[in-house]
Order: structure tokens, then C-alpha cells, then sequence
């Protein structure tokens, strides 16, 4: 099983906004990584700072068995993002790099079996809304990592609200062992 994780790089900026310490995206994103690393699913990211930086640093930490790094090659983003994906691709197992900053946000979850959101963002919110013409993958919100999420996008993507403690369940894994069926195999998908 491959899981994307996505959530804001500017956890200072958006965690202000919406009233959560940095902290609270930084423990939720170290979580689900080791989480993913245990359970030796395969871990997908854009290598770029943040949520998505912090749970691939844990992943790494503890042995995770694949990591998939969107690093897009063109497009526009903010200066910083560019310079930190360059900085950390290296450190991925598999790089996707025939992509822009906009196709990014479709490509993610067309790679994804799951995602996990931990905390929003405006990118995490394009990620987010193109779950419903990818279609899917399913998508577990961290509960206390958002202020919420629209009613009106929860009504057409593949999205649930839960705890970090659901989250295994959720996966489906065994938490501390490894996935038997190991990081390329894919999740049921729910009917829709």
C-alpha cells in the first residue's frame, strides 16, 4: 500500500490563522511516518518542508521501506518550496519529477492508495478537492490538526474525520508489524 501525506509546508503562517502550535503538525506528521514505517506501507510526499517533510523524516528514521518523492520540474511556487524539494529529493527512494507545481496536486493522488491530511493549506486543499475527479484515493483528516473543512468539499471527495489513535485501523495495518503485502500493493478502494 502506497499513503500520501499531505498538509501545509508554512505550519507557522496556517497554524496561526487556525489557533494550532506548530507542534501539534509536527507530532501528528512524526506519527503517521513512523506509523507508515512500521507497517512497511510505502509513503508518498513533495519533499518540501512542513507536514510532508516531517513524516518523511520519520519514515526514514524508522526504516520505511519506500519512499515516492513528487518533485515537480516546472511551474510556479514559492521560492522556498523549490529550493527544498532540490534539497531533499536525494533522499527519496523513487523521484516522479515529469510534473508541475499544478499537476502535483492531481498526481499525488492518483499515486495514492490512501492519504492522510494532517492540517490544510491552500495547496493541501487543491490536493484535497482533485481526490473527486482522480477518483479517490479514500482520505483520513487528523482531527485537531484544522480549524474543518468545508461541508460543501467533504459532500464530493472520499474524506473522513478521525483520530490519530483510528488511524491504523483505518489503513488497515497492523501497527508495529509489516505489511505482508508490502509498499506496492493496493488498498481496496471503497465503492462509491
Amino acid at each position: 500500500m502506497r499513503v500520501a501525506v499531505i498538509g501545509p509546508t508554512n505550519i507557522a503562517r496556517v497554524g496561526a490563522a487556525a489557533g494550532i502550535g506548530p507542534d501539534t503538525y509536527i507530532q501528528a506528521a512524526d506519527a503517521v511516518g513512523e506509523l507508515l514505517a512500521a507497517a512497511g506501507a510505502g509513503l508518498i510526499v513533495v519533499p518540501d518542508r512542513g507536514v510532508a517533510l516531517a513524516a518523511m523524516d520519520a519514515y526514514l528514521s524508522n526504516s520505511g521501506p519506500h519512499l515516492t518523492g513528487l518533485c515537480p520540474s516546472s511551474g510556479v511556487s514559492e521560492p522556498a518550496a523549490a529550493v527544498a524539494v532540490r534539497e531533499h529529493r536525494d533522499r527519496c527512494h523513487e523521484v516522479v519529477d515529469d510534473l508541475s507545481w499544478y499537476e502535483q496536486h492531481h498526481r499525488i493522488g492518483v499515486l495514492a492508495d490512501r492519504m492522510v491530511c494532517v492540517g490544510l493549506s491552500c495547496g493541501t486543499l487543491a490536493e484535497l478537492a482533485w481526490t473527486k475527479w482522480t477518483p479517490g484515493p479514500p482520505v483520513a483528516l487528523v482531527r485537531g490538526t484544522m480549524s474543518g473543512v468545508p461541508p460543501e468539499m467533504l459532500a464530493e471527495i472520499p474524506a473522513t474525520v478521525l483520530d490519530l489513535a483510528e488511524l491504523a485501523d483505518w489503513l488497515g495495518l497492523a501497527e508495529g508489524s509489516r505489511d505482508a503485502a508490502g509498499p506496492d500493493a493496493p488498498a481496496q478502494r471503497p465503492a462509491r
